[in-house]
């Protein structure tokens, strides 16, 4: 079986990385501290990636990057399977990080439209 990924794929992750880059910008702008980025689990493990984690004050916000024609396309696409494997990994990631116990936990959606300016939808889910 071949792994030699579609014109249109290659083209999805570069956009897909662009948006996120663009989402950390906007977050260090408006004072987060990024702790990690494109976290990821084994493959089968139920866990999802987790595109950024960031802090500031006592907050920890696990951010979900979309990059979509609209904002509301953008929130839809985050479907209710994802949401939890993106609150499993986050639960497996503050397992392994005892000093941030005490922080206030949020799920976070950033969107990128078409006019490439990072929107954030904080506190978009609950687990």
């Amino acid at each position: 079986m071949s792994s030699v990924k579609s014109a249109s794929h290659v083209n999805a992750e570069k956009r897909g990385r662009l948006a996120e880059i663009l989402c950390v910008i906007r977050l260090h702008l408006t004072g987060w501290r990024i702790i990690a980025r494109r976290m990821k689990a084994s493959r089968g493990s139920g866990l999802g990636e987790v595109d950024i984690v960031a802090m500031r004050g006592e907050t920890i916000a696990f951010i979900e990057v979309k990059a979509r024609t609209s904002i509301a396309a953008a929130v839809e696409s985050v479907t209710p399977a994802q949401r939890g494997r993106i609150a499993r990994s986050a639960e497996v990631y503050l397992r392994h990080r005892p000093d941030l116990a005490s922080y206030n936990v949020r799920f976070d959606v950033m969107v990128l439209d078409r006019g490439f300016i990072p929107h954030r939808i904080a506190d978009a889910w609950r687990p």
